[in-house]
């Protein structure tokens, strides 16, 4: 039995395309491609150009993130290219309770909160209750992706030279940092902040000495590794 989806990566290149759509247009629309993602159906006739125009611009990235999830893998090329948030199947259980009119006013109201930020106004029953009962989940998701965003940026900060330098110059060990890297010009720092606690405790007179009795890490050119590793290769100090 093949894997159903329990939510959908909703990419801002879908709400740029609807954003000037009608209510109804964008409700077509949004019913359309929940049922592809959700239930297997695929898109029928669109009912005007404009309908036309949004199914060809979208469905190709509606079909090659489908098939990823599916498989539980990530659409990350599609993800680092554009803003996104999680669209999941109780959204889509509530537009079938709503007319197509209702329902594009409600994923505008989605759209528009978690891509350009702007609490819906003036928005009519049902679409109002509908809003209110998954903004809190919204909010989470918003979260989330603030919190993914500020963790990757962490990742891409290297730790520089002088920053690993104070480390050991403050722990008073009899082979600075410095001096390490001077015996081993080698290696390079590749280390990133969000590894900093792997420089916890580092002697770095011991890893030098350790290093040339230890095969495998003798020629290793890597920062990250060798102290990922730190324990292992001072064994045979």
């Amino acid at each position: 039995m093949e894997k159903k989806l329990k939510q959908f990566t909703f990419y801002e290149l879908y709400w740029k395309l609807i954003k000037n759509a009608s209510d109804k247009q964008a409700g077509r629309f949004v019913l359309s491609v929940s049922k592809f993602m959700f239930d297997d159906v695929e898109f029928g006739e669109p009912q005007d150009d404009m309908e036309a125009f949004i199914i060809d611009n979208a469905e190709d990235v509606l079909r090659k993130t489908k098939e990823k999830e599916i498989a539980g893998k990530i659409p990350k090329a599609y993800n680092k290219e554009m803003q996104h948030f999680a669209f999941y199947d109780s959204y889509y259980r509530a537009m079938k309770m709503m007319k197509e009119e209702d329902c594009g006013a409600y994923v505008k109201a989605l759209c528009g909160y978690m891509f350009d930020g702007t609490e819906p106004k003036k928005l009519k029953p049902p679409v109002s209750e509908y809003f209110e009962f998954v903004k809190l989940k919204l909010k989470l998701s918003k979260l989330r992706i603030s919190i993914g965003r500020k963790g990757g940026k962490a990742e891409r900060v290297l730790i520089t030279d002088k920053e690993i330098q104070a480390t050991s110059e403050k722990d008073d060990y009899c082979v600075t940092f410095e001096e390490f890297m001077k015996l081993h010009p080698n290696v390079k720092n590749d280390l990133y902040t969000s590894r900093k606690y792997l420089l916890d405790n580092v002697d770095w007179g011991c890893l030098d000495i350790s290093m040339k009795k230890n095969e495998r890490y003798k020629n290793c050119d890597s920062l990250f590794q060798l102290l990922t590793h730190y324990k292992e290769i001072i064994k045979s100090f």
